[in-house]
C-alpha cells in the first residue's frame, strides 16, 4: 500500500485512480452490470410521476436484481407492504431532492432486508447525480463504516474526486465516481 506524506500527516493509500483510467473502468463497468441507463430512467420516471405504490415496489425489484440481490428480493417483497414501500421511496426521493442522500438511504433501510448495500443502490438510480452505491465491496476495500455517517463520508470523498476530476472530465456525475472506484477495487 502506498504511503504518502499529505498536509504534514502520513497518508496511507488505499487507491490509486488516474484521470486516465475512468472512461475504460466506466465501460467495463457498465458491461459487468448491464442496464443502469434504464434503471436511471425508470427512476427519473417513477419520481416526476409522483411514487406509486405499484411501480415503487417494481422500481425497487428491478434495482435489487440490478445489484444480484436476487436471493433475499422475495423477503424484501414479502416482508414489506407495498405502501411502506412506496413510502420510503417517497420520503428518501425528497430528501435526495434537497442534498441529504445519507438520510435517504437510512430512510431505505428502514424497510426489512434493505440494508445499506441495496438502499443505497436504490438511492442511486432515484437520484444518479446526488447518491452514490456504498456496499461491503467498497467499505471492505476503503474502511468506511456501515452507518449514515460512513455513507456520507464516501458521498463527500466521491464529491471531492469528482471536483478534483471535472476538468479531465467535465461530464462525470458522482454516481459515476464511485462506479470507477468499484470497477478499480474488482479489477476489471
Amino acid at each position: 500500500m502506498p504511503i504518502a506524506a499529505l498536509n504534514d500527516q502520513i497518508v496511507f493509500v488505499r487507491l490509486e485512480l488516474s484521470p486516465a483510467e475512468i472512461p475504460g473502468l466506466l465501460e467495463r463497468h457498465a458491461k459487468k452490470y448491464p442496464g443502469a441507463a434504464a434503471l436511471e430512467q425508470r427512476g427519473a420516471a417513477l419520481i416526476g410521476a409522483g411514487i406509486q405504490v405499484v411501480e415503487a415496489g417494481e422500481f425497487v425489484e428491478a434495482v435489487v436484481r440490478w445489484g444480484r440481490g436476487q436471493r433475499f428480493v422475495g423477503r424484501l417483497l414479502n416482508q414489506n407492504t407495498a405502501e411502506q414501500i412506496a413510502s420510503a421511496l417517497q420520503e428518501s426521493g425528497a430528501l435526495l431532492k434537497v442534498g441529504r442522500a445519507a438520510a435517504a438511504v437510512s430512510r431505505l433501510q428502514q424497510l426489512k432486508y434493505l440494508g445499506q448495500s441495496f438502499a443505497s443502490k436504490v438511492a442511486r438510480f432515484m437520484n444518479p447525480a446526488a447518491a452514490v452505491i456504498l456496499d461491503e465491496v467498497i467499505r471492505g476495500a476503503l474502511g468506511y463504516r456501515e452507518n449514515q455517517d460512513g455513507y456520507q463520508e464516501f458521498l463527500d470523498d466521491c464529491q471531492a474526486s469528482l471536483a478534483l476530476l471535472a476538468p479531465h472530465h467535465s461530464q462525470l456525475r458522482v454516481c459515476d465516481v464511485e462506479a470507477a472506484i468499484f470497477a478499480k477495487i474488482q479489477g476489471y
